[in-house]
């Protein structure tokens, strides 16, 4: 297939050499940033614009890539629909319920593919993960506990990612969205917010540094999130526990350490339970595995890549807290 990018920033750019390394073929990179635009375009053999129309609307382009900030996701997502594109976009694919709906709307009338880029469902451990949440060799999942955080730089309460009319919101959105998809793929169902807590304790920002979120799911499953950029050294942790067996999930490589799956696994006697540690060093594989496995979709194959659908799910917990705030209320809802 033929692909154009939109946005040109460190996702554009990791998006890009994941399609090279699968032996796709980048036509067109598009960023406002045309410096930006064309520095990726450079690396891809491809051409550069700052209109991003241009790639949405190319008939030379079969599959668009949109990265960019939050409050273009679903914009550009729709026209990409509308002239004939499959479409991976990064999460959390709108602002608010109502942009991702319109991308749902947009998708059934086209019939192409979307994607939605929440990447961490393929990191390794997680995928490992999944196969144990499925074939439930362990008994019934009871419940999940996951922390995820970082601690900012110097001005990072006046980036975007701080401004809700750009972002939607603050960490919650950003970090927060996925966790709140891992709970519901482990799961293998969409959960609600059953509580929330969205506060600032460090970064004086328009936006939340800090959230913790209970979900529930209608079969019992619950999972408790917190994830904060007043987290000064990266973490990534995802309990999951099941009737006879624990499993962790730590790190996602780099500043965030190796990434590791542990499963304690509960004897008959119980007490101090059997230990297996897997651990994955190396390259972060999980954009490329997200692509191919986007490519396995469009190709008529089965997929576990997040879908508007999923997409709207996350948004709409996120949403319900935010407006829960809003009021003055962290405390559970109706």
């Amino acid at each position: 297939m033929k692909w154009g990018i939109i946005g040109a920033g460190l996702i554009g750019k990791k998006r890009a050499l994941a399609l090279s390394e699968l032996g796709e073929e980048i036509l067109l990179v598009s960023d406002l940033d045309l410096a930006k635009a064309d520095s990726l375009a450079k690396e891809c053999n491809a051409r550069s614009s700052s209109n991003w129309k241009e790639v949405a609307r190319s008939r030379e382009i079969d599959a668009v890539i949109v990265a960019t900030t939050h409050d273009f996701l679903s914009k550009i997502t729709v026209e990409s629909l509308k002239h004939g594109k499959h479409v991976l976009v990064e999460k959390p694919a709108g602002r608010t319920p109502s942009e991702v709906k319109k991308i749902i709307r947009a998708q059934e009338k086209s019939g192409h593919k979307v994607c939605v880029g929440f990447n961490h469902r393929f990191h390794p451990a997680v995928l490992e993960a999944k196969k144990i949440c499925d074939l439930a060799p362990f008994g019934h999942l009871l419940y999940m506990r996951a922390r995820y955080g970082h601690g900012g730089r110097p001005g990072y309460e006046k980036e975007w990612r701080f401004n809700p009319q750009v972002s939607g919101g603050g960490q919650l959105i950003d970090q927060g969205s996925h966790l709140i998809d891992l709970s519901s793929f482990f799961a293998g169902k969409p959960m609600s917010l059953s509580y929330s807590l969205c506060k600032n304790y460090f970064w004086k920002a328009q936006a939340e540094d800090t959230s913790v979120l209970v979900l529930e799911s209608d079969k019992g499953n619950s999972a408790v999130l917190q994830t904060s950029c007043t987290q000064w050294k990266n973490l990534f942790s995802f309990e999951i526990f099941f009737e006879r067996a624990q499993l962790n999930i730590d790190g996602l490589g780099g500043s965030y350490g190796t990434e590791t799956l542990t499963i304690y696994k509960m004897k008959p006697e119980m007490g101090p339970p059997d230990t297996e540690i897997k651990k994955f060093e190396g390259a972060d594989t999980s954009f490329k595995s997200e692509i191919s496995d986007f490519i396995s979709l469009i190709n008529g194959k089965p997929s576990i890549c997040a879908n508007a659908g999923d997409a709207l799910a996350s948004i709409s917990i996120i949403s319900r807290a935010y407006k829960k705030t809003a009021k003055g209320k962290s405390a559970p809802g109706s």
